[in-house]
Parts: structure tokens; C-alpha cells; sequence
């Protein structure tokens, strides 16, 4: 399969998943291979929003690198706390078999977020927030995860979502420019 057919299966697989349909991973490419596609297609979601965010002020390529290894770098965060939530929780469900479906979520979100931005900033946040939401059903639905459990794996990774790109940027504020 391709990096297009891919996305395109993602979408029926995330229709599958928010219906409750535990069949719904035979959408997406489970392996290391499948998260290296997801990841691509959310650096693809991220540059486009990030395009837009900054119509009329273009950033420098120094600016869109950084922001580029923020995400990247929230994103691997992201999987670390599904990783450790499913160890903590005992659960049987592989790091891979959430991930790959919550990378497209979050490129979905990336997305989403083009039109918010538009309207206003603040409304973005709604982006992350139904992120969060689309976390805790893929846990329920593929990681088989009762509610509440899904709720706190989707808790950890809302937390990494926001507190990571502020913690990055504010880090960054810190280098001295030229």
C-alpha cells in the first residue's frame, strides 16, 4: 500500500473506531513502517497549518526546523505516554497499536486546525481537545482499555499536547538571537 492509500484507510479505520468497531485496525499498517507513514502525513498536516498560521509573516526556515522538532518531539512524547500508561495500566494492547491511529488523530488535528485559525487562535484548543477525545476511544475500542483507564490514557497524552509545546517554546525563548 501506499502513503495515499494509507491516509485514505485511516479515515475508514477512524470511522470504525468511533462506531466501536474492535475490527477497525485492519485499516491501518500496525507496524514500525505504518507509524512512519502516519508520522509523515502529520509533518505534512503540521507544515500546512503552520503555513497558515503564518500567512503574511513568513518564518524564517530556522523557525519551521524548530517548530518541525517541537511537534516531532511532542509527538514521540505522546508515544512514550501511551506507552507507559498501557504498562502502568497492564493492558495487552502494543504501543504500535494505538500510536499509529493516534498519529493520524493528531495530523487530523493538525487539519482541523487550519479553518480555527483562521477564525481565531483560541479555538484551536478545540482541536486538542477532540484529539484527546479520539485518544481515549482508541484506547477503549483497540486497546481494549474499559472507560476510565481509556479516559486516563487520554488525560496523559492532553497533558504532553499542551504542556510540551509551551515547555519547548519557552525553552527556545531562552537562546539568545543573532
Amino acid at each position: 500500500m501506499n502513503a495515499f492509500g494509507e491516509l485514505t484507510a485511516s479515515f475508514t479505520g477512524w470511522s470504525e473506531i468511533i462506531a466501536g468497531r474492535a475490527g477497525a485496525d485492519r485499516h491501518f499498517v500496525l507496524t514500525r513502517r505504518g507509524l512512519a507513514v502516519a508520522v509523515l502525513w502529520f509533518v505534512v498536516a503540521m507544515l500546512l497549518a503552520s503555513a497558515v498560521q503564518s500567512a503574511g509573516a513568513f518564518p524564517s526556515p530556522l523557525q519551521v526546523v524548530f517548530g518541525l522538532i517541537a511537534e516531532l518531539v511532542t509527538l514521540g512524547l505522546v508515544g512514550l505516554a501511551i506507552q507507559q500508561s498501557l504498562r502502568r495500566l497492564q493492558a495487552a494492547a502494543s504501543t504500535e497499536r494505538l500510536l499509529v491511529p493516534v498519529t493520524y488523530a493528531l495530523a487530523y488535528m493538525f487539519a482541523v486546525s487550519i479553518p480555527l485559525l483562521l477564525i481565531g487562535t483560541g479555538l484551536a484548543l478545540l482541536a486538542v481537545v477532540l484529539a484527546a477525545a479520539m485518544i481515549a476511544r482508541v484506547a477503549q475500542v483497540l486497546g481494549g482499555l474499559k472507560a476510565l483507564q481509556a479516559l486516563a490514557v487520554a488525560g496523559v497524552c492532553l497533558l504532553v499536547l499542551v504542556i510540551v509545546p509551551y515547555a519547548l517554546y519557552i525553552l527556545l525563548s531562552l537562546i539568545p538571537t543573532a
